[in-house]
């Protein structure tokens, strides 16, 4: 082999970036043709760059180079014609050595040979240096065209490279460029077959090797991946113990559980976060709070921050000097913003259109340089004030031109919203209703028996209902006192309302629709009751985190965010917003006031989203924090509707018979069918997931009728199904629109229809239930052929529905307690959503049929019974509709991270340590 192998010396030069990858391509092609037969001693490469000086020591090492080569390649191009370098090196090979081992590498700009003058046309040449290339040559030279090189789609797998790296060798070996090529194909073919024998053996032993290390390998991971669900699960429960004493770690904490493994504890704790407090940052102690009409907050630490709490928009500052606010009211109609400082002074702002407050006037307070320690905006245009020495009624119609009305001697405890009530305490334990109406000085009307603390000066001791007819008054004995002064001159005592407190009940506020009352605490305890039956007052859930006195209490504009200042462990005063329905606190993101129960459905971008029934409601959720009403369509007025987007995403239908509606302008339903004329509606629609088609359940009679709705203007019915259970929310197509299921209206079983084209369906098979009891709900899985079904004893079961005529059970649970109503999947398929008459709504993990895992009942303030429930194509959303309203969760794992680390600081070296003591610090939302 060795006295077959030739050996050659080749320098390389080339110019400038642009001939690299070219140079260092043919480089590495010299190294490697024909291996082993063609071996290169000394392949040396050299970059001219302008840059380099011109220095003897640089010269020395290339002519060393040059002396040890036998042959010189130039990657000929403008740039190397143009470079003093390569031409000092072409002098010195023509001089020293023969043009006949000069090769060119042609890699850009022009070369033509001119065959009369047997030069080179200089006239179009320009990839060589003319005054030295000029006699250089006799005969037309060798070059080899690497031009197609510089385009980068181009690879070392071409085969013009072999062809090109031939024509070099041949010169440098003797041989012919054919032979060369054809040594170096059966050469390679040699490796190949040498390799692929090799490989055959090495594979044997490696089978023999990896046939145990894989099983231990299995074992490893499957032991790892036990670890990190045992860890997810632990940091959930934490989680769970500390999410009101420590919301911010506790988010944390959820974020690395499903980190670690998205087990259905993580998944869960994920979709229930909503229900944490969030806790406002702040500089330093929070002195004041408030909402206005609008829903924006005014928050009062160092200094006055202006933000819509429902939105991530950073706050407003606002600039009112430097002494720090200590109270804060909006107008009833959101207008203008009272500001009350610790020297006694009123900043009066306006607020305009745009939500930035213009400040109006400052005036004083009714003693200067008193702190002071509440103010109430009225609709009537007045400002009651109060300090630690007195108080004053101000009239600030005018903010620029304001005047005392009256001042107040005694403690004021509290306004009527109208401004036409106020109540005061006096040191001897007895509260005076005053009458403010006519624009005169106030009048006493009655006398109250005051509870324990009630004259002390603290702001919000007392409250007065939003529709004026209530008054609650909070005492240091851990009781409400309610009044009804409807009849401010004769007022009504209502039952008290208890709290089990240990520092006694400092602050009331009432939602506002004036069915619910908040109490905050001495112990940092807020507690919730329903007062909508003043009679029979029920309590609600209690508050706890804040580790003393609460303060300040406000609800928010839509009654579902509780906000209240308090202090933290850290012993400063902090700012949480609660997430409250009535009185228990919810994970829903939103509820929106709809009215009916019929299963809500989204268009297909999941933009839109159709709810209620009685009538029925069109909502904008893109973003569900500002989800808002679009429009209203036609109801059935004597028992409501169904109603369902169609496939393609912008018409809404509801029957029966079915009508259409065109939301391509959401704001302005165009009615598609104005003709038809209904008596009675649907209770369920179901469309098919590819044909124009939907399934419409009946509300008078046992039938589901089939609709073509191909023509939007015309809808016409195909069939009718007789016999079968209309129930809301019993109607399913499978994922690819061939079967239909529906709850047969006798003997317990679900009747399955095969669907094609327009025809009439056909009867394809059965699914019975236990004890012949009845299906109330139904869904198939997205992708199979897997059906859901809830029955009337609470028990969902799925079932394998690949063979119509042979359904298989797979799973069950029995978790609901009442007959299951509603039942959906999320788009991805292992996520199911059911609720039922015990008002509980669950999510399942139904990635192993066998073994449906219940992830959460969410919370939803309270019992939802009989509601219906539906996921958002997109699987952002799950919406559940019921006679309380609708109600929206956000069930997107990735949006929820993404809050849970926005809503929280990051936890510290030492937090991490205390929880996860094993591991290095990695902080989940770095």
């Amino acid at each position: 082999m060795a006295d077959r192998t030739t050996e050659y010396d080749a320098f390389i030069s080339y110019s400038h970036a642009w001939d690299r990858e070219v140079a260092h391509a043919l480089h590495r092609a010299l190294q490697n043709f024909g291996r082993p037969w063609y071996r290169p001693r000394s392949l040396k490469l050299f970059r001219d760059e302008t840059n380099l000086t011109a220095s003897p020591h640089l010269w020395r090492d290339i002519e060393q180079g040059l002396r040890r080569s036998r042959w010189l390649v130039v990657m000929a191009s403008p740039a190397a014609a143009a470079s003093p370098w390569v031409r000092r090196e072409i002098a010195w090979w023509l001089t020293h050595r023969s043009a006949d081992t000069l090769l060119l590498a042609w890699t850009d700009g022009t070369l033509a040979w001119d065959p009369e003058r047997a030069s080179f046309d200089w006239s179009r040449t320009d990839a060589l240096p003319r005054e030295e290339m000029a006699t250089a040559f006799v005969d037309e030279p060798r070059w080899v065209d690497l031009r197609w090189l510089r385009d980068p789609e181009q690879t070392r797998s071409d085969p013009r490279l072999l062809d090109s790296v031939a024509q070099f060798v041949a010169p440098l070996t003797g041989r012919s460029k054919d032979a060369l090529i054809g040594d170096h194909v059966r050469q390679r073919r040699r490796n190949r077959h040498w390799l692929q024998a090799t490989l055959s053996i090495l594979t044997v032993l490696l089978l023999t090797a990896v046939a145990g290390g894989v099983t231990a390998y299995q074992q490893r991971n499957h032991a790892r991946a036990q670890t990190l669900v045992a860890q997810s699960r632990q940091l959930v429960a934490e989680a769970s113990s500390i999410s009101d004493t420590h919301p911010d770690l506790a988010r944390q904490l959820m974020v690395q559980a499903y980190r670690f493994a998205p087990t259905a504890e993580a998944v869960g704790a994920l979709v229930e976060s909503f229900a944490m407090p969030r806790i406002v940052p702040s500089r330093g102690s929070v002195r004041a709070a408030a909402y206005s009409s609008r829903g924006l907050l005014v928050v009062a630490d160092r200094s006055v921050h202006l933000f819509d709490a429902g939105r991530p928009d950073p706050p407003v500052t606002l600039d009112v000097g430097k002494r720090r606010v200590t109270a804060a009211a909006f107008s009833p109609d959101g207008q203008l913003l009272a500001l009350g400082s610790a020297d006694g002074r009123i900043h009066l702002l306006e607020m305009t259109d745009g939500g930035r407050p213009r400040r109006a006037a400052t005036v004083p307070g009714p003693a200067v340089g008193t702190e002071i320690l509440t103010l109430v905006l009225t609709s009537g245009g007045r400002l009651v004030v109060m300090t630690v020495k007195g108080g004053a009624i101000l009239d600030v119609r005018d903010p620029t031109r304001t005047r005392t009305v009256a001042g107040l001697s005694e403690a004021s405890v509290a306004t009527s919203p109208d401004g036409d009530l106020l109540a005061t305490a006096r040191a001897d334990g007895r509260l005076w209703l005053w009458d403010l109406s006519g624009g005169g000085r106030p009048r006493q009307v009655a006398a109250l028996t005051a509870p324990p603390g009630s004259n002390e000066r603290t702001p919000q001791r007392a409250a007065f209902s939003p529709d004026g007819q209530t008054l609650a008054v909070a005492g240091k004995d851990s009781r409400v006192r309610l009044w009804d002064v409807t009849a401010p001159a004769r007022p009504v005592a209502r039952p008290e309302l208890y709290a089990q407190s240990r520092g006694g009940l400092r602050t009331v506020a009432f939602s506002p629709d004036a069915t619910t009352l908040a109490a905050g605490d001495g112990d940092g305890t807020i507690a919730l009751w329903d007062v909508s039956d003043p009679p029979r007052p029920r309590p609600g859930a209690r508050l706890t985190g804040h580790t003393a006195t609460v303060h300040t209490l406000a609800f928010s504009p839509d009654g579902h965010t509780l906000a209240s200042v308090g202090v933290e462990h850290t012993g400063s005063s902090a700012l949480r917003l609660w997430s409250v329905s009535g009185t228990e606190r919810t994970s829903a993101f939103t509820v929106l006031p709809t009215s009916g129960s019929s299963t809500p459905s989204f268009s297909a971008d999941g933009r839109l989203l159709a709810a209620g029934g009685l009538p029925t409601t069109v909502w904008r959720v893109e973003d569900p924090r500002t989800a808002h009403l679009t429009t209203t369509v036609e109801t059935v007025p004597v028992n409501g509707q169904a109603a369902a987007f169609g496939p393609d995403g912008h018409t809404l239908f509801s029957g029966l018979p079915v009508k259409a509606w065109d939301l391509s302008d959401p704001a302005n339903a165009r009615d598609l069918t104005p003709g038809t004329i209904r008596t009675w509606g649907a209770s369920d629609i179901a469309v098919h997931p590819e044909l124009p088609l939907l399934a419409v359940a009946t509300r008078v009679g046992d039938a589901v009728e089939l609709w073509n709705v191909g023509d939007r203007e015309r809808p016409a019915r195909l069939a009718r199904l007789d016999s079968l259970d209309t129930s809301a929310q019993a109607l399913a197509f499978s994922s690819d629109g061939s079967l239909l299921a529906a709850p047969a209206h006798e003997g317990g079983s679900v009747q399955l229809w095969k669907v094609t084209g327009h025809s009439r369906p056909t009867h394809a098979g059965e699914v019975p239930t236990t004890d012949r009891v009845k299906a109330t709900a139904l869904a198939f899985v997205p992708g199979h052929r897997t059906l859901l079904l809830g029955d009337e004893s609470g028990t969902i079961t799925l079932w394998d529905v690949s063979d119509p005529g042979r359904p298989v059970r797979r799973g069950a649970s029995t978790r609901h307690t009442g007959a299951v109503s509603g039942a959906s999947f999320h788009p991805g398929g292992e996520l199911a959503a059911t609720s039922g008459q015990d008002g509980r709504i669950r999510l399942w993990n139904v990635a192993d049929p066998r073994r449906p895992v219940e992830v959460t009942s969410l919370s939803n303030g309270g019992f939802y019974p009989a509601a219906s429930v539906s996921f958002s194509p997109d699987g952002r959303l799950l919406a559940a509709g019921g006679d309380r309203g609708l109600r929206l969760w956000t069930v997107d794992p990735a949006g929820i991270l993404r809050r849970l680390c926005a809503e929280s600081t990051g936890i510290s070296r030492d937090e991490w340590a205390e929880y996860l003591p094993d591991r290095p610090y990695d902080p989940p939302c770095a």
